[in-house]
């Protein structure tokens, strides 16, 4: 197998260059050095050495992609096209960049911090962590920690987080429906206890009710299983009689509020003549919906590029110069809501 050192000669750079290369610091590197290395190692299907690289003090190159699954024994994550759309983004950023991407689902934080020991694994992007999870990361982890998502208490931890500001976006779904008439609006998520994102949506659900004087009844919060099968199976039994009383269902997702217009519609129920429908998100759910669903847009695959961005400067120890990024939302109008008279 061709070395360094002789992809140094045939590329006509120094085998720092070549290793540069390999291990993704090129910021300061020209392009046609770049290039000319990149070229050199295609034609001659070079493969580094993994354990060699971490004997020599280069890293593993692996940062780890954590989704903290807890007590949810429902569909896969990767049903939901949120989780599909971070994981891919992340994958290919990860990869453009010389490093590699291990997927890691699990329940317990003490298990993903042993997995970080066992696989040298320089960095971690967790996704779906709630704040006493997220709390102890930060406490217990020895290498940078980015979270998507990530909710905290109140303690002045340092942290890395990107989210969106879906506050706002809970806020201007509500004040839209109520703009359209609607005044009986139910807020869905499928957990009991809502946290993190949900619980920053429906936050501003009730800020837009208050504003306009509607009062919020704790059984405006309906919760529906994160099965599949039980989730039906609720609807059938008990679920869909409560969303009757309402002119307007907002889901704390596109992937929930796409599968409730199928059983809506099932029913004999029409969308949105007998009852309005919207979700956040603005995913492939939204478009492929019929009708299509209003909804609350978040740029996910930017997510995804800013975690990326952040634990590769955290990892290189290079200035960061904001560890809290929240990206904006907007309203998408499309066909699922009516106005009411």
């Amino acid at each position: 197998m061709i070395t360094i050192k002789q992809i140094a000669v045939l590329a006509k750079v120094s085998p720092t260059t070549v290793s540069n290369v390999i291990h993704g610091r090129t910021d300061e590197m020209t392009p046609e050095t770049l290039q000319r290395v990149q070229r050199v190692i295609k034609e001659n299907d070079y493969v580094s050495n993994m354990s060699g690289r971490s004997l020599a003090k280069y890293g593993s190159k692996i940062i780890a992609v954590v989704k903290i699954e807890k007590n949810r024994k429902g569909d896969s994550m990767t049903h939901d096209p949120f989780f599909a759309e971070i994981i891919g983004t992340i994958e290919r950023e990860v990869r453009t960049r010389g490093y590699f991407m291990m997927l890691y689902v699990s329940a317990d934080v003490d298990e993903c911090l042993h997995m970080v020991k066992a696989w040298n694994v320089e960095g971690m992007i967790i996704c779906g962590c709630g704040a006493d999870g997220c709390t102890q990361f930060v406490r217990s982890s020895e290498v940078p920690v980015v979270f998507i998502d990530g909710y905290f208490h109140n303690d002045g931890l340092p942290y890395a987080n990107i989210g969106a500001d879906d506050f706002h976006g809970g806020y201007v779904m509500t004040e839209y429906l109520i703009q359209q008439g609607h005044k009986r609006i139910a807020f869905l998520a499928d957990f009991q206890k809502l946290q993190g994102e949900y619980a920053a949506r429906r936050a501003g659900y009730k800020k837009a009710l208050k504003k306009h004087g509607i009062p919020f009844l704790p059984e405006d919060y309906i919760y529906i299983n994160n099965d599949y099968q039980k989730r039906h199976k609720d609807y059938r039994n008990s679920t869909g009689g409560k969303l009757y009383g309402y002119t307007a269902l907002f889901f704390a997702s596109d992937f929930l509020a796409a599968d409730y217009v199928n059983l809506l519609s099932d029913d004999g129920i029409h969308i949105p003549g007998d009852i309005s429908v919207c979700g956040f998100d603005d995913n492939l759910y939204a478009v492929q919906t019929r009708p299509r669903l209003t909804t609350i847009h978040q740029d996910v695959p930017l997510k995804a590029f800013h975690a990326v961005e952040q634990i590769l400067r955290m990892i290189r120890r290079e200035p960061v110069a904001e560890y809290r990024i929240i990206l904006p939302v907007s309203l998408v109008i499309r066909d699922s809501v009516k106005k009411l008279n």
